[in-house]
């Protein structure tokens, strides 16, 4: 597996489980990057954790999952926390929390597994969601393939704080902006009496106790 110490910065590398998994599980997506046929793919992909691997998934006709079953891939998951601003452009900067690991991309092939991390999947964005609509049919869970990659080869990589360079008072301002994202309002489909009152579990969401 290919080294994943950080070559700049090196002291912002971390390979601590705990961090790892925080800024896993606050992310939304994940970067997966593959070669197939020499030619260099990368592909945006929700995603699930359980333990110490994450789980993607797709249509068992998508040809990105199937050119990575069974090959090495890269993936990365990144947070933009804040813009830093220093005295010069040269000293700009972002506040982040990154991971980047590379792994085995294995098949989950058991029906019962499939169903399990189907579920997860979806419970993970939207908390409750399962108990409303129902579990996904058997022919639903044969049609979607599930793969795992494992995190025992991936590393974080932070940058927090403060601009960190020497000013003097007649710099032009010079700080942090920090960047918050946050649901919106949700729209009930055109299709729906706009009347329909909105489920606990999406209130939940949106006040934040429902967070994944």
């Amino acid at each position: 597996m290919p080294n994943t110490t950080p070559s700049r910065y090196p002291s912002r590398g971390t390979q601590d489980k705990m961090t790892l998994h925080q800024i896993i599980d606050e992310g939304l997506f994940c970067t997966i990057a593959f070669i197939k046929d020499g030619i260099p793919y990368q592909i945006p992909t929700g995603f699930a954790r359980v333990d110490n691997d994450i789980y993607v998934h797709a249509s068992s006709k998508s040809k990105f999952i199937e050119s990575i079953i069974g090959a090495q891939v890269s993936y990365s998951i990144t947070h933009l926390d804040a813009l830093v601003l220093a005295p010069t452009a040269f000293d700009h900067s972002f506040n982040y929390r990154s991971v980047i690991g590379f792994s085995d991309a294995i098949e989950i092939t058991d029906p019962s597994e499939k169903l399990k991390f189907f579920n997860l999947f979806t419970d993970r964005y939207i908390p409750g969601r399962i108990g409303d609509i129902g579990e996904p049919t058997a022919e639903q869970v044969s049609i979607t393939k599930i793969v795992k990659l494992s995190l025992d080869n991936a590393v974080a990589k932070i940058r927090a704080g403060d601009v960190n360079v020497k000013m003097d008072a007649g710099s032009s301002w010079c700080g942090v902006i920090p960047i918050i994202n946050k649901y919106g309002t949700p729209e009930i489909d055109s299709q729906l009496d706009n009347t329909q009152s909105l489920p606990n579990y999406i209130k939940e969401l949106l006040n934040g106790s429902g967070k994944p």
